[in-house]
């Protein structure tokens, strides 16, 4: 069996770090399945990712077909010319699809985002009779309205929402990684169409590619002796990271051994620093290399993650983050008010409302009068659940399935 997976912004730990796509694609091949990914070569997250002639590069990787499609760089995730890569990368997939593999494809799975991978998927699905499977990551063009407040009436918000539409109808299966897709779904088509199937864990990655902090980088940004809460990852508008901010500033007064580090970079930062002036009990730390996150969050005594208290997230989440964080055997706390998975299912931390102050005041002081041995267990607790459930040899089974 042959299967074409496309997603624009897949990667490999050659490039950075192994993406849901490529682990999958791994563990299909494992599994006696001929994957081939199709991936663009521009992202505004990543600037290792290979440049090269020609209109696209093929290479192996663990026995995985890669093909990367050539597209101009840009830096800036709400630019023009973010969204003209999108029309490029389908653009030359189906101009140049035959050069890809001498064996047609009998399924073909559209990653978003690109949302617009519906289109060169469609193409394959019509042209090879293949089976289509459309994987949700992002609730698109729900995200546009509910974060970026475009208007249903925007162009670009009705185009992209007619090529949504087209895709549940024509789909064959659509797996959403957040757990209540099918909410979402059932505007469209019949939610009987839809299969959970989440983020998962690369143990490899985690056994054989971790790094350890610099002692200078520890001293440097970890202050000794104080309850460390941590967030990792982009500081970008959706994660109402002000309210973070906000917390901290009460806390300082309430309880100074209570200190907060923000891993990360994002257009909210700037904003963020503006907010924290003068505080003693935060920190913002720069981005470090994926092979040492591990190492940073193992040091800290909570993990925080938050949400703004819009729409599109009442389907639920599904962030990388949370396979990070649960790895790492540390206690969660979420601020979220939509669809609740993994930390609870875990029973390794808690959900509190979106953008709720004082929950979260309160909710740090309870895990902080905690003993080192009840965090642990309840750090643990998401550990053992990633092991136990979320492994790409277990969920890749699942995909597999859908396939047959």
């Amino acid at each position: 069996m042959n299967v074409w997976y496309i997603s624009k912004y897949a990667s490999t730990l050659k490039y950075g770090a192994n993406s849901r796509q490529f682990s999958f694609c791994k563990s299909f091949k494992q599994k006696g399945i001929n994957p081939t990914l199709i991936i663009g070569n521009s992202s505004h997250l990543n600037d290792k990712l290979p440049r090269f002639e020609g209109e696209f590069f093929h290479e192996i990787e663990n026995g995985v077909n890669i093909i990367w499609i050539n597209l101009p760089k840009y830096k800036n995730a709400t630019s023009v010319k973010r969204f003209w890569t999108w029309v490029l990368f389908e653009y030359k997939i189906i101009r140049i699809h035959k050069k890809f593999s001498d064996k047609k494809p009998d399924v073909v799975i559209a990653s978003s985002l690109s949302l617009l991978s519906i289109i060169s998927a469609l193409f394959i699905k019509n042209k090879y009779a293949a089976k289509f499977v459309l994987e949700v990551r992002d609730i698109w063009p729900q995200t546009l309205k509910d974060l970026m407040g475009i208007s249903v009436y925007n162009p670009i918000y009705i185009l992209l929402r007619q090529i949504e539409k087209r895709g549940y109808k024509c789909a064959d299966n659509i797996v959403g990684t957040m757990p209540g897709l099918h909410k979402h779904v059932t505007k469209t088509v019949n939610a009987d169409k839809v299969v959970n199937i989440p983020q998962g864990v690369d143990l490899e990655f985690y056994s054989d590619n971790q790094e350890e902090l610099d002692i200078e980088f520890i001293n440097k940004y970890f202050p000794k002796d104080k309850f460390i809460i941590t967030y990792a990852g982009t500081l970008g508008i959706s994660y109402a990271l002000d309210k973070v901010v906000e917390a901290a500033i009460k806390l300082e007064k309430i309880n100074p051994d209570i200190h907060f580090l923000l891993l990360g970079d994002g257009i909210e930062k700037e904003k963020l620093l503006l907010k924290a002036e003068g505080l003693s009990n935060i920190t913002f730390v720069p981005r470090i290399n994926k092979s040492k996150v591990l190492s940073f969050l193992s040091k800290s005594d909570i993990l925080l993650h938050s949400f703004q208290m819009k729409k599109v997230f009442e389907y639920g989440i599904s962030p990388n983050k949370f396979i990070d964080y649960m790895y790492s055997a540390r206690p969660i706390i979420v601020m979220f008010s939509g669809y609740p998975s993994l930390i609870n299912d875990a029973k390794c931390g808690e959900f509190i409302p979106s953008e709720d102050v004082e929950a979260l005041i309160n909710t740090i002081e309870k895990y902080y009068n905690l003993s080192k041995e009840e965090l642990n267990l309840i750090g643990n607790n998401g550990k053992e659940y990633l092991i136990n459930n979320l492994t790409f040899d277990k969920l890749s089974d699942k995909y597999i399935k859908l396939f047959k």
